[in-house]
């Protein structure tokens, strides 16, 4: 650790170092589990599979649910699951670190250590999106390439915009989730309700124009609609910046909102559980 604390650097370079080493001790850890990868490629096929059989009978009639997005139900289904497993990164994984070091009693000593308490926390959740856009940019070309997906109109400049704005709005829930996680040391059943409330209302699976009015006016509540809504229209209709303003503010209101408060809960949450002496209790 001395070489942390001797120079002083700044905290992007700190932050960059310690990145490095957890990529590091994360890819000893995965080369030892290489199956696990084949493992989650393989669920992923086989979903999209089903969706692929489930697109011919979609597609067996006129849906006018789908004319918006161009007819094609499985282009629209295989950006659900891509959309929705960052969402799972974003919201669980602090969480499911939190309370692993809370049962492994190593969350004291990670804290006490001479890097900054918001890098040692942070590096893990980073690396995780990283890994997740790595992996739906994979998943999708597993898609084009074993299943005919095309995404001929792509606006990616829509789609850099985007991304950003998904990741903070979901990493501000993942914080609130943490932040439960350490005060109540249990395993926290919020992201699992959010998460199945985002499958239903969201349009994972199915447009938002099939439901009620009133759980389509509930969807609009979860910022996993409106990351939905502005990557299949980039990606589908190559829709630009302009035209899903809608979409992005919406996303943007979330980031906006829920990083900052989840930030500030997470430091409370984090500042009490060192005064009452319970970061290493479970």
């Amino acid at each position: 650790m001395a070489e942390f604390g001797a120079a002083h650097p700044s905290p992007g370079t700190w932050f960059l170092r310690v990145f490095v080493a957890f990529v590091r001790r994360e890819a000893r850890i995965a080369s030892g589990y290489r199956v696990a990868f084949l493992g989650r490629a393989a669920v992923f096929a086989l979903s999209v599979l089903t969706l692929a059989f489930m697109a011919r009978l979609v597609g067996a009639a006129s849906n006018p649910h789908l004319a918006a997005y161009g007819g094609d139900y499985l282009s629209f289904a295989v950006l659900g699951l891509l959309v929705l497993d960052l969402q799972q990164v974003g919201v669980t994984n602090l969480s499911q670190r939190v309370r692993l070091a809370q049962l492994l009693g190593l969350m004291e000593a990670e804290l006490a250590s001479p890097v900054p308490t918001w890098i040692a926390l942070g590096v893990g959740p980073t690396y995780e999106f990283v890994l997740a856009l790595g992996r739906a940019t994979a998943y999708a070309l597993l898609a084009v390439v074993c299943f005919g997906v095309r995404y001929p109109h792509a606006s990616w400049t829509s789609v850099a915009l985007v991304l950003p704005l998904m990741i903070g709005a979901f990493g501000g829930i993942g914080l609130l989730s943490a932040a439960v996680t350490l005060l109540v040391r249990r395993t926290n059943p919020v992201s699992i309700l959010f998460g199945s409330a985002s499958l239903l209302l969201s349009g994972v699976a199915y447009p938002v124009s099939v439901l009620p009015a009133p759980l389509r006016a509930l969807g609009q509540v979860l910022p996993l609609t409106h990351a939905l809504a502005a990557t299949r229209g980039a990606m589908l209709n190559g829709q630009t910046p302009g035209t899903l303003i809608g979409s992005l503010l919406g996303l943007a209101v979330f980031s906006a909102v829920l990083l900052p408060v989840g930030a500030v809960l997470f430091a409370y949450a984090l500042r009490r559980a060192r005064v009452d002496g319970s970061l290493s209790h479970f």
